[in-house]
């Protein structure tokens, strides 16, 4: 496995850099460390905005984890469900992969002489998750695992699970309805509603069969329930402009078994993913015939491109600052500006709301995150887009501090290339999940064509001891 960088973030050191780089931009004019001890004649203040940059856009190979088993297992907060067809990134293909189960207990007496009528599997919708075009046709299928998914261990986003060659359901051409709720009858025949946008899906009968014939020892413990019913595979059978967001997490994300006996109608017998069992999210992306082919690894291109879900990053090449003599960074701003295409719907393909950076040779990582936790001022750290006026026109650009890096750079103590890449807001962990899984966006920036006001470029302000 491809190590996972963002496990071994320093928080020490990293808030003690901070600290640094806080204390250096909030100052009213430019200071150093130890600049007490410097006499002030022998300093000299100096600001640049022409120092060479490296871009190129790169696939990212980052290992993104799904979900990590421990005694408390981790899993995502959202399931990716679709094959979304993106005008400018081409196709990003999400699968859910998940064991289901029922809550450990003694069922076998229930279900002597039973009878299956249906089997539905239920998916409780994210409406705020959705992706792209909401009006988009969407077609399902479920499939059964033919190879277990490991109880004690981690899965990876690249990671796939063969399966069995006939399906056990599917549902074609529809289109998710996010406003439509899910109502549950309960046990006193009252109604309620769950609050929650959902999709059924018919299974085959024969599962539930062989479901309610288990022995009491299998519904006991999961482990032997999960070698008789490895779990299924949920994936799209056709491209879409949408893409589906799965609470698997929710109360009623199920396979619901309905029978009855001969003394009792209309009961259903519910397993469960997620509860004891395990799940993950297999996520690909394909570019090829893409408009993004032809600028994928080009350096200092016209256009660039990032993406969420393991897909595309900016790797930068920041300049050699020792040219400018001994210095001191006071402040250091990477920029870069978003591109609209004509042929791109950005009100339907949305742009990433926040970036993670690190060297390369991950001895330095910021995460945005974490320094707002910090120092609570997006406006010092940047990280997320916004729109900025110079000489009567408006764009959108993102700004990124990155002032303590550039003096690690400086020292010869981190590697000068780093890494851009999508990170998100609903969720504060850096360590788990991988924080690009479970916010889908993508951004397209302005290269080095164009208006020289809007291409990237490093904004440096420093102190040099002569």
């Amino acid at each position: 496995m491809k190590k996972n960088i963002l496990g071994r973030v320093n928080s020490a050191l990293l808030i003690g850099l901070m600290a640094v780089s806080i204390f250096a931009t909030h100052c009213t004019k430019p200071t150093t460390i130890g600049g007490d001890l410097v006499n002030e004649n022998e300093l000299n203040f100096g600001t640049v905005d022409t120092l060479p940059l490296k871009m190129m856009t790169v696939e990212s190979t980052d290992s993104l984890k799904s979900f990590v088993f421990s005694s408390l297992p981790f899993a995502l907060s959202r399931y990716y469900l679709g094959q979304l067809e993106d005008p400018v990134l081409g196709l990003n293909t999400c699968e859910i992969i998940a064991q289901y189960g029922p809550y450990p207990g003694s069922y076998a007496q229930k279900f002597v002489d039973a009878t299956v009528d249906s089997v539905y599997l239920t998916l409780i919708l994210d409406s705020a998750g959705y992706y792209g075009d909401k009006t988009a046709m969407h077609s399902l299928a479920v499939a059964r695992l033919s190879e277990p998914m490991q109880m004690d261990t981690t899965f990876y986003t690249f990671q796939d699970f063969a399966t069995e060659a006939t399906l056990l359901g599917e549902k074609t051409d529809f289109v998710a309805n996010l406003e439509k709720r899910f109502l549950v009858v309960t046990a006193d025949s009252s109604v309620v509603d769950s609050n929650s946008a959902y999709i059924r899906i018919p299974l085959d009968i024969n599962l539930g069969q062989e479901v309610l014939a288990m022995d009491s020892v299998d519904y006991a413990d999961a482990e032997k329930f999960a070698e008789k019913f490895k779990g299924i595979k949920i994936f799209s059978t056709t491209p879409s402009t949408g893409m589906l967001s799965v609470l698997l997490s929710g109360q009623y994300s199920e396979i619901d078994i309905y029978y009855h006996t001969p003394t009792e109608d209309s009961l259903v017998f519910p397993i469960h993913p997620l509860k004891g069992y395990t799940a993950s999210n297999r996520q690909v992306q394909d570019y090829t015939g893409a408009f993004v082919e032809q600028h994928l690894g080009v350096e200092n291109d016209s256009l660039f491109f990032m993406q969420s879900t393991g897909g595309l990053n900016l790797e930068v090449e920041l300049p050699d600052i020792t040219t400018l003599g001994d210095v001191i960074v006071n402040k250091a701003i990477l920029e870069f500006t978003l591109e609209s295409l004509s042929f791109d719907d950005t009100t339907t393909f949305k742009v990433l709301n926040q970036l993670v950076m690190q060297d390369t040779s991950d001895a330095f990582i910021i995460d945005i995150n974490q320094i707002l936790t910090i120092s609570g001022n997006m406006d010092i750290f940047g990280g997320s887009p916004k729109f900025v006026t110079r000489d009567g026109e408006t764009r959108m650009v993102v700004q990124m501090n990155i002032s303590t890096l550039l003096q690690e750079v400086a020292y010869g103590r981190v590697d000068n290339k780093i890494v851009i890449k999508p990170s998100q807001t609903d969720r504060g962990s850096l360590v788990f999940p991988s924080p690009e899984i479970t916010n889908l966006g993508r951004l397209v920036i302005q290269g080095f064509k164009g208006d020289k006001k809007w291409q990237p470029k490093l904004y440096l302000n420093y102190t040099e001891l002569n």
